[in-house]
Order: structure tokens, then C-alpha cells, then sequence
């Protein structure tokens, strides 16, 4: 990955992507303006100024960033967390709550710049996968629970997720023309899935028809209504200092997640088309198009999953192909903004309920389970935490207990007896030889192995371990060998312990070795004196020559040599 900063990609076009660009332009405009509509209505806004955000934000990042593919705008994970941060200083649909929305966006856009330009890029390897997969389908759950009272059209308060759980288990009435209406969607959303047709347009396409023909606001289904038939004006939001520190803490977090998705996104699509990578430089794109959405009524926008592989799918090739769909958005705003009048609100509800549908990766999820339930249950919690807690809540007890188990896998890391009375581990018995493992020298040796460098958290467990099995032996231990294969690093405290061991085994006549030991590693056990005081007879560079105390035979070290490489 490159850290420097190169020419935007749009300024280094080439004409023979124009087609391929033209076409997935089209596509990307398909599926932008129902997303964009569905978007908004999470974020609590107006749906017209979804397609705000999807008019000049695509165009600022263009002009800025190195990524040829990445497509930003309105995104499901960004939406929730700025209805729910919004809400800390004003009331949905009230002007201070636009103004909000305004200012988090124009938070979020300062705290990308200061990471691109102090090249932070890095800091999107700190979010975990599972912290992310648990925290985006909570989100989808959100997004669910909060639609299914509009797609079925009963009349109970729908806010957060407590109310409409609590409002639809009380079994409210249902307007059976608003089910229509979303099983007609919906059914066209699921035959769309996985093919290149754009289900949300079509899907509401169809509904508008329908909704006319019918003229279904008879049945008292709720419609969007009539939508401001021209292009945003340029507000700078108000700005107080009570506004910015309650939000700011919003936006860190809205920022981190721009910063962990659109990375990884910038990072995959880059790898599928060898590409090189700008991560930074991305990054000072997205602060210029989250600042131009937020001066232009839209709200935060961050790179699209979705919409990025529908139009690598559909052969898109540059920027030019957000500029091209933002411009057809433009002439829909001026020219037919008003057909969407006769758009149910149900149909947009039931936009929102399957995108949250989709960002349940249950796939993922299950991978979890089989391979690693620790972080399954990070995942969980971060999924439980944002569906019933709040989107804000969610991330930050995810990420509390995601570091928390980090930790703990570094306090407690995984140890192992590969020699004790004889007995040898598969791992030492690979490593040494047939004449080595029969003869008289593995008599009174134990061999311990440790997966983790010694550091302050951690040698008091390791000092704990090695004393367990020392006494856990059935003969007496006259040399203990330490397996540091995994002991990358040592700091002073450590250091400190193992000087005292030593001290403590010498008494009991056990002598103290060390095998595997990396330069790195021996080059700091010169310098704490470690070498010093046990001898350099005692520091060994493979698990043969610890045991033996001399340097293995040609055959030996090869078949030692050989089998360690993976470790």
C-alpha cells in the first residue's frame, strides 16, 4: 500500500472507458435514487434530500481521490448512527434537527482530513472483522424492526426499535392495501436478488403505477407526497459550542466506520483489478465529499459496498461513472422529482427492510461459530448491543469488548508441555530425530513453549505456568527448556522474572535454556543481561541443540530446519 498522495484518478482518463462508464452509469443511477430515498427516511430527513446527498458528494470525492471503482453515498450503517446521534440535541423533523445532521457531517468531514493528512490510514486495521460484521448486522436488524410497522401499514409509534417491538406485539390494525403493496415489492426485490436488474427502481416503479391506478390514498395508505422539484441550496449548518461537543463523539464514530468500510472496500476492488492503493488519499476525498453533502442538505455518505461491486459488475471502470450518475440525479431532481408524489411509503419501508436483511451476513456469522466462538461472541454482542442499545451504544461496547478480549489473549496466551518424563508433543516429535528422541538425553528435560512475547501483563501467568509444569512432572526435572518460537519481544519486567526463575531453578540444580530464539529476540536478551547471566552455552537457535547442548548433525538440522519453517 502506497502512503503518498498521486494526481485524482479522473485526471489521468482514458477514452476507451467512456462506454464501459456511460453504462454502468446508468445502473449505478437505478439503484442510487431508491437507495438514496430509503436512506434519507432512516436518517429521519425528508426523502428528497437523499438524493441530495447523492448529487455533488460523488462528484467533490471524484475530483480527489485515487481509487478508480470505490462509489460513496448514503449508507445504511451511517444513516442509523446519525439518526440515533442526531436525536442527543434536537427532534426529528424539527429545523435543529436538519441543522444537526449538518453539523455531525461537517464533524465527520474535519476528523477524515486530519487522518488523511497525518497519513492515519493505518488506524482502519483496528476495527476487527468481527466487531464490524456483529455491528452491521445489528444495524440490518434495526433497519428491519423499525420498517415492518410501515410496511404494514398499522398505526403505532415507530421510532426506535423498542417502539415498534413493543407497538407490533400488541398486535395493532394492518391496512391490508399497504400489505399489497409491500408484498408487490418486496417480491420484486427477492426475484431481482443476485441478477443484474435493478429491483429497487422496478420495484418502485411498480408501485408508483400501482398506487396511481388504484389510487390507493382512498384506502388511506400513507404516500411520500409532493418532493421540492429543484436542486439543493447551500446551507452552512449552525454551529454552537454545546451542538459540536455533544455530537462529536457521533462523528468520531461515524468517521471510524467510513474509515474501517471504505478501506476495506478500496482495498478489495483494488486487489480484484491489481491496482495500486491511496488509502489516505481516499480518505481526504471522503472529508471533501462528506463536507460538500453537508453544505448541500444531504448528510454523511461513505464508500457503497453494494453499489461499488454493481458497477464493477456492470464494467465500470473510473470515477467518471459517479460523476455521469450524479448528473442523471441532477435532471430527475429538476424534471421528476414530482412522479414520485404517488410513491407509498411502504414501498421505501420495504427498501429499508431488505437492505437490512442483507447486511445479516449470516454466512460470516456461521464461519465464526465453527472456527472461532470468542470472537463470535464479540460479533453477537456487537449485534445485540446496536439492535436493542442504539447504533452509538452498539459500536462502543463491541469495541470494549472486543479490545478486552484482545487483552485477555494477551494476559492468558496459549502455552503447551512438548517434552515432560519422556513424552513428546507431535510438534517436538516432528522436529527431532529418531536417535535424539530415543536416547538418554531426554531424561529429566521439560520443554515448554509459550505463544505470545513476555511482557509485563503476562510473565506473572508465564512464571505461574512454567512452575505448574515444573511440578506436574512425575520425574525429577534436571533442565527446563523454553520454547520461544512465538516470543517475539521482551520488555524489562519480564526480564526482571526470568532473571529471578533462573535464580530460583538454579537452587533446585534445573538448569534454564532457551531454543527457537530469533535475532530480534537474542540481540534484547543481550542487552537486559539475560545471555550474561545464563551464558550464551544456554541460548540455542534450534529445539535439538537446546536438548543436546551442541550443534546438530547435517541431517538434524535439516529435518528440524524443515518441519519449523511454518512456525
Amino acid at each position: 500500500m502506497s502512503s503518498t498522495f498521486a494526481l485524482p484518478s479522473i485526471l489521468r482518463y482514458k477514452q476507451q472507458d467512456l462506454r464501459h462508464d456511460v453504462v454502468a452509469a446508468l445502473v449505478l443511477t437505478a439503484i442510487t435514487i431508491p437507495q438514496s430515498l430509503a436512506f434519507a427516511v432512516v436518517v429521519g430527513l425528508p426523502p428528497v434530500t437523499g438524493l441530495y446527498t447523492a448529487l455533488f458528494a460523488p462528484i467533490v470525492f471524484a475530483l480527489f481521490a485515487s481509487t478508480r471503482r470505490l462509489v460513496v453515498g448514503a449508507d445504511s450503517a451511517t444513516a442509523a448512527l446519525l439518526a440515533s446521534s442526531a436525536t442527543l440535541v434536537a427532534q426529528v423533523g424539527t429545523a435543529g434537527y436538519a441543522s444537526a445532521i449538518g453539523v455531525i457531517g461537517v464533524l465527520t468531514a474535519l476528523i477524515l482530513l486530519v487522518v488523511a493528512v497525518l497519513r492515519l490510514g493505518f488506524l482502519s486495521d483496528l476495527v476487527s472483522r468481527p466487531v464490524l460484521v456483529g455491528f452491521l448486522a445489528g444495524v440490518g436488524v434495526q433497519l428491519i424492526i423499525t420498517s415492518l410497522p410501515v410496511m404494514l401499514g398499522a398505526h403505532i409509534k415507530s421510532g426506535t426499535v423498542w417502539e415498534s417491538m413493543t407497538g407490533l406485539l400488541q398486535f395493532p390494525t394492518v391496512n391490508w392495501m399497504t400489505i399489497t403493496i409491500t408484498i408487490l415489492v418486496v417480491g420484486i426485490l427477492l426475484l431481482a436478488r443476485g441478477s443484474r436488474v435493478p429491483g429497487e427502481l422496478i420495484g418502485i416503479v411498480v408501485a408508483v403505477i400501482f398506487a396511481a391506478v388504484f389510487q390507493v390514498e382512498r384506502f388511506d395508505v400513507m404516500l411520500i407526497g409532493n418532493l421540492p422539484s429543484h436542486l439543493p441550496s447551500f446551507v452552512v449548518p449552525t454551529f454552537s459550542f454545546e451542538t459540536v461537543w455533544a455530537l462529536l463523539p457521533a462523528a468520531a464514530m461515524i468517521a471510524a466506520i467510513i474509515l474501517a468500510q471504505s478501506s476495506a472496500m478500496v482495498r478489495g476492488i483494488a486487489e480484484q483489478h491489481d491496482e495500486k492503493i491511496r488509502v489516505n488519499q481516499d480518505l481526504l476525498a471522503l472529508g471533501m465529499a462528506n463536507a460538500a453533502a453537508a453544505i448541500t442538505q444531504g448528510f454523511a455518505v461513505n464508500g457503497s459496498p453494494p453499489r461499488t461491486m454493481a458497477v464493477d459488475t456492470a464494467g465500470g471502470r473510473t470515477q467518471l461513472t459517479g460523476i455521469l450518475s450524479s448528473v442523471l440525479i441532477g435532471f430527475v431532481l429538476i424534471f421528476g422529482v414530482g412522479l414520485l408524489a404517488y410513491l407509498p411509503q411502504a414501498a421505501l419501508s420495504s427498501v429499508i427492510c431488505l437492505l437490512g436483511v442483507y447486511l445479516i451476513r449470516v454466512t460470516e456469522l456461521r464461519y465464526l461459530w465453527r472456527v472461532h466462538r470468542t470472537e463470535f461472541a464479540v460479533a453477537m454482542i456487537a449485534l445485540v448491543g446496536t439492535a436493542l442499545a442504539g447504533v452509538l451504544q452498539g459500536v462502543l461496547i463491541a469495541v470494549i469488548v472486543s479490545l478486552s478480549e484482545r487483552v485477555i489473549r494477551q494476559y492468558h496466551p496459549k502455552d503447551a508441555i512438548l517434552l515432560r518424563d519422556g513424552e513428546l508433543s507431535d510438534w517436538a516429535r516432528e522436529r527431532l530425530s529418531n536417535r535424539v528422541q530415543h536416547s538418554s538425553q531426554l531424561d529429566g528435560v521439560l520443554v515448554y513453549s509459550f505463544d505470545g512475547s513476555l511482557f509485563f501483563e503476562n510473565i506473572t501467568y508465564f512464571v505461574a505456568r512454567l512452575k505448574r509444569a515444573i511440578k506436574g512432572a512425575e520425574k525429577p526435572v534436571r533442565m527446563v527448556v523454553i520454547d520461544a518460537g512465538s516470543i517475539d519481544s521482551i520488555d524489562y519486567t519480564a526480564v526482571e522474572a526470568i532473571k529471578h526463575s533462573y535464580r530460583k531453578l538454579s537452587e533446585d540444580n534445573i538448569t534454564l535454556r532457551f531454543a527457537h530464539v530469533s535475532p530480534n529476540l537474542h540481540k534484547q536478551l543481550v542487552e537486559f543481561g539475560v545471555v550474561e547471566l545464563l551464558g550464551h552455552k544456554h541460548i540455542f537457535s534450534t529445539l535439538t541443540e537446546a536438548i543436546t547442548g551442541k550443534t546438530p548433525s547435517h541431517d538434524e538440522e535439516s529435518k528440524e530446519g524443515v518441519t519449523s519453517k511454518g512456525r
